[in-house]
């Protein structure tokens, strides 16, 4: 199974979630890689607000500290186009957990 096989899963499992709660979402392939990607999914809802959401994986607990500089970028990029930093976490079990980045970055999730 590839290294990112999971977090692949997890994107998609999201996007899935976020179209029937009504959101159109688009899915960024290969963010993460050293590309220009900021983000997992881009969502607009039907209001025309736009979120830039960072998806996360993890079987307990999930530590900002290794994601700081990639997540700052992405509120960065989310204040220069006036769209809402998200955080998506989803721990093993559990049901998923949203963040909402404008308010800083959380030690643990």
């Amino acid at each position: 199974m590839p290294v990112n096989a999971k977090g692949s899963r997890r994107e998609r499992e999201l996007l899935e979630k976020l179209v029937k709660e009504g959101m159109m979402v688009h899915r960024i392939a290969g963010s993460g890689k050293g590309e220009d990607a900021i983000c997992d999914l881009i969502a607009i809802t039907k209001e025309g607000k736009v979120q830039l959401i960072e998806v996360k994986s993890r079987k307990k607990y999930f530590y900002t500290k290794e994601h700081t500089e990639q997540l700052t970028t992405l509120i960065e990029a989310a204040k220069n186009y006036n769209a809402t930093p998200i955080l998506a976490v989803k721990i093993n079990y559990q049901d998923w957990k949203f963040v909402d980045l404008k308010n800083g970055i959380p030690a643990k999730i």
